[in-house]
């Protein structure tokens, strides 16, 4: 079906963001010269901290940057995604997701295929590139969410938003082996190509979005007309009429509902971007492990990660359809496994600190379990919101991605002096804290009722029973089953 595409595409899209985006953290430790690791004796506990400068038979450059001017370039996206979050969201609910989507697509693949032009100019120039990159990139998350909310209906919302974000933590599977390999094969180009892969990779996933998705299932001239009228089956008679909506700003800023789940956004996006983006530093210069390693290593956290965002997904659909749960009970549930169970676990790191191998299970348990908010956070977006949720995820960008700034500047002000254990231990509680902070202010605050209905028989019509909803879907998938057999 029809909608399945749009989260699958928007998935894509996401996958090849990301890719661009992750790729700098792997392909940063063949470009830096001088490399600090540290070397584990796990049968007492003792670190060796050992400086060693790259030596390689090959012309590919690399850079004499210390660990201040590498934690810049890496936090140096999150300045120029600060920037865009917020507009992205407004231009989506102005002139739709698609045209953000393709032109965000476009413009990070390009500043992407420069970043080996510009690391060889100076690291000034590389942070101002990844600025700019930030900048492009931030358009997509509120568009994506906009979109989304043409195309989904109440009952699925955890599965089809789980498959749209599925890309991100897809690409964590693909990009950290892939980007690993591509920087140690020297004969193929080292780690410039890798860049120049997904920026390819990207301008191939734009086109695709031009030629085969539209911004609603009226202007799709490819959907069945039994899906559309499914889809449009959830409207209520104004939004038929009125398709310009004004965004009501005050009601927005006065919502608790809107603060709660702006709140658990922001320390969500804290500890897994702090994980994702000082993950292959921890695993190979504290836990000890090669590049190529670090990278398959990174690879198995994808994995992980990636059944618990489809198994999430499906689960909670599964408890709102069948009424196991209410919808809010549904997402309170999804929010406290994907948040307060991973930092339980980095907590727990410091107890396993003897050992290497414990402390890597640990954070593969963490980070795959944060798959779980994939069925609860942005769901609930569209719950409380489903016409100002691009809005909405562009304010929540902004917040949150200034947790993209402040993790590498706090990890790399502990570890500028000695980089060891103890130090990257005081982090891991610093995000606990603070995710479980988040987490409190969820669970009290947290609604899962349109706050801002377009007339007062919204909820009604938004919330009507789910037995009836699964009967109508039912109709529709025989109906679509019947035509393939005909076919």
């Amino acid at each position: 079906m029809k909608r399945y595409l749009v989260a699958v595409m928007c998935s894509m899209a996401k996958f090849c963001f990301y890719c661009m985006r992750l790729n700098l953290n792997i392909a940063i430790v063949e470009m830096i010269q001088t490399k600090t690791s540290t070397k584990w004796d796990n049968l007492n506990g003792t670190a060796t901290t050992e400086t060693s400068s790259q030596q390689f038979d090959t012309e590919i450059a690399t850079y004499a940057w210390n660990e201040e001017t590498r934690q810049m370039i890496l936090s140096g996206f999150y300045y120029g995604y600060t920037v865009t979050a917020f507009p992205g969201g407004w231009l989506a609910c102005r002139v739709g997701g698609k045209p953000i989507i393709v032109c965000a697509l476009i413009l990070s693949s390009i500043l992407t295929a420069l970043i080996p032009w510009s690391a060889g100019i100076s690291s000034d120039f590389l942070i101002v590139l990844r600025v700019l990159d930030g900048i492009a990139q931030g358009l997509n998350n509120g568009a994506i969410v906009a979109i989304l909310g043409k195309w989904t209906v109440p009952h699925e919302r955890s599965i089809l938003v789980s498959i749209a974000l599925f890309g991100f933590t897809f690409s964590q599977v693909i990009c950290n082996p892939l980007s690993a390999w591509i920087c140690s094969a020297y004969t193929l180009g080292g780690w410039p190509l890798s860049f120049y892969t997904y920026s390819i990779l990207s301008i191939v996933t734009a086109t695709v979005w031009v030629l085969l998705i539209y911004e609603t299932p009226d202007e799709d001239p490819y959907i069945s007309s039994k899906e559309i009228e499914y889809i449009k089956s959830f409207d209520t008679e104004k939004e038929k009429k009125n398709k310009s909506i004004s965004i009501p700003w005050l009601s927005i800023v006065q919502s608790s509902a809107v603060w709660a789940v702006v709140t658990v956004y922001v320390v969500d996006n804290f500890g897994f971007y702090f994980i994702i983006t000082e993950a292959p530093t921890f695993i190979t210069e504290i836990l000890g492990f090669d590049l190529e390693a670090t990278g398959w290593i990174s690879s198995s956290l994808g994995i992980v990660s990636c059944c618990f965002v489809l198994l999430s997904g499906a689960c909670a659909d599964v408890f709102i359809r069948r009424e196991y749960l209410t919808i809010l009970q549904t997402r309170k549930l999804f929010t406290f496994l994907g948040i307060g169970l991973p930092s339980f676990l980095l907590i727990c790191m410091d107890f396993f600190k003897q050992s290497a191998i414990s402390c890597l299970i640990l954070l593969m348990l963490a980070f795959g379990i944060f798959g779980c908010t994939n069925a609860s956070i942005t769901p609930n977006v569209l719950d409380i919101s489903k016409h100002y949720s691009g809005v909405l995820v562009g304010v929540m960008t902004t917040l949150a991605s200034c947790s993209g700034i402040v993790g590498p500047a706090i990890i790399g002000e502990l570890t500028k002096d000695t980089n060891t254990f103890e130090q990257w231990s005081l982090m891991f509680k610093i995000v606990s804290g603070v995710m479980l902070f988040g987490l409190t202010i969820f669970l009290i605050f947290a609604k899962a009722e349109e706050q801002f209905p377009l007339n007062q028989h919204f909820s009604k019509q938004e919330m009507k029973s789910y037995r009836t909803m699964k009967s109508t879907s039912d109709e529709v998938q025989n109906e679509v089953q019947h035509s393939a057999t005909r076919k």
